[in-house]
């Protein structure tokens, strides 16, 4: 069951934020937002700057977690979170759940990658380096990857995902794609590589990689995997 909150409950929520991330809240809670295109001109006018998400920068996150993740405002059909990426930190393939629209502002040099489904196969459409500022749309059937390729660079990133109805979960029962078993786990979390099996709410059939996409699945598998081992931490029953 949702909970709603009186307007002075919003509006004290909403005011603690900065000023720029109030303005995004403010326009998403008017309701008039329906589009990708909404969202990004609502980030574009509030003028977000990384030192305004750094009340939310997780860059200790745990080794297991492919990249920080925190909740910053959570509307009744929208909620505002910020990642954080360390030096290697990578999603898996995936997409939003029950997000219908949204937007990533990304405040460093991100590769970014689309990919699309079609025939049992998966297959990379783009992969390519984000400038800093820059923003993406986020539609209900995108199926992205982002990570920090750099050896010592760290940065953050907006993430404003939006449901055209009232919802607890925006982004739950997400998909990740688990190109090493051919098979989609569905999360209502982070979008991780080698989840354990509390982490994930069910398993099924998934695409297969054509040839380029799966050699890069499995190698930023790979490379979690061994920052997993190497501090005791791996509990996915996936094995180097």
């Amino acid at each position: 069951m949702i909970e709603q909150q009186s307007n002075a409950q919003v509006e004290s929520a909403i005011a603690s934020l900065p000023v720029s991330l109030q303005h995004i809240a403010r326009t998403l809670s008017s309701g008039k937002v329906t589009k990708p295109s909404g969202v990004i001109k609502a980030i574009k006018e509030a003028n977000v700057k990384p030192e305004d998400l750094s009340p939310w920068a997780d860059f200790d996150h745990p080794d297991a977690d492919s990249y920080g993740r925190k909740l910053v405002y959570k509307g009744d059909n929208f909620e505002i979170m910020v990642m954080s990426w360390r030096p290697g930190d990578f999603s898996a393939i995936h997409d939003h759940g029950y997000t219908q629209w949204g937007a990533v502002q990304i405040f460093g040099p991100a590769e970014h990658a689309t990919f699309r489904i079609e025939d049992g196969y998966i297959s990379t459409l783009n992969r390519w380096n984000v400038k800093p500022g820059d923003i993406v749309g986020v539609g209900h059937e995108l199926v992205h990857q982002m990570g920090n390729t750099t050896s010592d660079t760290f940065f953050l990133s907006l993430h404003v995902y939006g449901e055209r109805e009232a919802i607890e979960n925006i982004t739950g029962d997400a998909r990740v794609f688990d190109l090493e078993n051919e098979t989609i786990q569905r999360v209502d979390g982070g979008v991780f590589f080698a989840l354990p099996p509390e982490g994930v709410k069910r398993i099924e059939e998934g695409p297969r990689g054509d040839f380029p996409t799966r050699l890069r699945h499995m190698v930023e598998l790979i490379r979690r995997l061994e920052k997993m081992e190497k501090l005791g931490v791996n509990k996915s029953g996936k094995d180097l």
